[in-house]
């Protein structure tokens, strides 16, 4: 079970790392603490510590097991500062954070097995004990939460339980108990109810004098029985499947905040819808700017085949439009509560190469519409009537020609005039004619230059919106298939997590050890 939860632990920080730095998560992800036991021990004794706020009277209750002053208290207000552990002479501690904490022994043999831990108060000012406690709390087995009638709802304290009860086991002192009341231990039995322990074992003790009902000797003798290696691998094994099942709490929350395809679909259709209306506006502002660019083409006809001038439509407000659409795009994942920042990676490119694109290719439709004047039909035609020009002219002088060479072999023959008046008229007229009529219809079904840089235009605009529009459409497509991606890994991580949370660790209901389990 250790090493399922300090593998899924490990798998789940680092996809949870790297989806935060994508921007798919919105916070940085802090896996709960792993029983971090290093090379701990086949067999080792229970490690107990007592827990609680500043004045309750944890270190007096140590000092009452060692009979001696071992836990240091503050002089004006008990306040304890420092880690002290206590432990029998002849026992080889685990693994622990040894450094810079106090170490007392005993020579107790029935407290052989126990380990007992004294730790600096969490309700304290001081941002040291806070990281003293946390640092220890996943080398710990069982926690003695202590509390006094003035202070047993603490509210820091309070929720360090909250936050921990799950994967400790737990047992409540109320000290000082000859200055409390029937009802406060009632009320801190209710408030642990509520809390999730169905049948909390607290014992009332008092470390400044003896009375008939302090059940000091009880609390050790209960942490003694528990000083068994079936009972510190129970604790190890619930330890760890109530920190994979907070793993996997915080992954099926961190799935939540990747949305979901209804929203994705959503996102889409709201973009088409406002991608047209900003189409058409754009469109609208490019007209007078067609008209003046068509004009000028038809004033400087000779040279744009070979220098056209550079065509720049995209000006900073269209480039404004633009960016307002995308703005709106993000503003939307937002409301259906998608991640927007891997989407405004996808857009960030868009906007930068928008106004290039846009112009080189409503430049390269104007350059192809003056290479390729009308349409179709038009440009069949032309060729056809250019063809008619050539061949016409020289199937008519052929024709004179042959006339004239056989009329004058004909002249030969006869001794007659083959020439005459009406012959070189008409023979002029048709090569004219079979000159003149095919000029005649290519100048006047040559396309209008003004009309091919309007159609050149007007298409390359249509285009290029179409392509803009396309591009965003795919950068959403691919925020979709990372996002899948994302989602893909966060299942696979919630497989893992079940299939660990479902192997129950099997505890005796009727246990002292069941009772001292939030939930059980």
């Amino acid at each position: 079970m250790a090493y399922d939860y300090s593998e899924i632990s490990q798998r789940v920080d680092s996809w949870a790392q790297q989806a935060y730095e994508l921007g798919w998560l919105n916070q940085k992800y802090i896996p709960p603490a792993p029983l971090q036991r290093g090379d701990m021990l086949e067999t080792r004794p229970l490690i107990v510590a007592f827990m609680g706020g500043t004045g309750v009277g944890k270190s007096s209750l140590l000092n009452r097991l060692a009979g001696k002053p071992i836990a240091k208290a503050g002089v004006a207000r008990p306040t304890s500062k420092e880690v002290t552990l206590f432990h029998h002479r002849d026992i080889t501690l685990p693994t622990l954070p040894l450094t810079d904490i106090h170490v007392a022994n005993h020579d107790d043999a029935t407290q052989k097995n126990v380990v007992w831990i004294d730790m600096p108060d969490f309700d304290s000012t001081d941002a040291h004990n806070k990281e003293l406690v946390l640092r220890w709390l996943p080398y710990i087995d069982v926690l003695i939460y202590v509390v006094s009638p003035e202070r047993y709802r603490d509210e820091k304290a309070w929720r360090l339980l909250l936050s921990e009860g799950a994967t400790h086991a737990w047992l409540f002192v109320m000290n000082q108990w000859d200055r409390g009341q029937i009802e406060q231990a009632e009320d801190f039995e209710k408030q642990l109810r509520l809390a999730g322990f169905n049948a909390p074992l607290i014992f009332k003790t008092c470390c400044a004098e003896s009375i008939e009902n302090d059940a000091f000797s009880e609390l050790a003798k209960t942490l003694t029985s528990l000083a068994t290696q079936k009972t510190i691998e129970q604790l190890e094994q619930h330890g760890n499947h109530a920190r994979v099942q907070a793993l996997q709490n915080c992954v099926q929350n961190y799935v939540v905040q990747l949305g979901n395809e209804t929203a994705l679909k959503k996102l889409h259709s709201n973009w088409l819808l406002n991608w047209k209306t900003t189409a058409m506006q754009l469109q609208q502002s490019f007209t007078w700017l067609v008209q003046s660019l068509a004009e000028n083409f038809a004033h400087h006809a000779s040279d744009l085949l070979n220098s056209t001038p550079p065509i720049l439509l995209w000006d900073d407000w269209a480039q404004t439009c633009f960016d307002d659409a995308l703005n709106t795009l993000v503003i939307d994942a937002q409301r259906l509560k998608l991640p927007t920042a891997p989407l405004e990676i996808q857009l960030l490119t868009l906007r930068e190469t928008a106004q290039k694109k846009f112009n080189s290719h409503v430049e390269l439709q104007t350059r192809q519409a003056l290479a390729q004047r009308g349409n179709v039909v038009q440009r069949v035609l032309l060729k056809f009537v250019a063809g008619t020009e050539i061949i016409l002219p020289l199937a008519a002088m052929s024709w004179v020609g042959f006339q004239v060479v056989n009329g004058y072999y004909e002249s030969n023959q006869t001794h007659e005039h083959y020439l005459n008046i009406d012959f070189a008229v008409h023979s002029t007229l048709v090569c004219g004619l079979s000159w003149l009529v095919p000029f005649f219809i290519l100048k006047k079904c040559q396309p209008s230059l003004e009309k091919c840089v309007l159609r050149g235009l007007n298409k390359g605009i249509s285009q290029s919106l179409s392509n803009l529009n396309s591009e965003v459409c795919e950068a959403v497509e691919r925020f979709q298939r990372q996002r899948a991606t994302q989602l893909q890994k966060a299942n696979a991580l919630l497989a893992v997590c079940e299939s660990i949370t479902k192997m129950p660790v099997k505890i005796d209901e009727n246990s002292t050890l069941n009772r001292m389990l939030m939930g059980n």
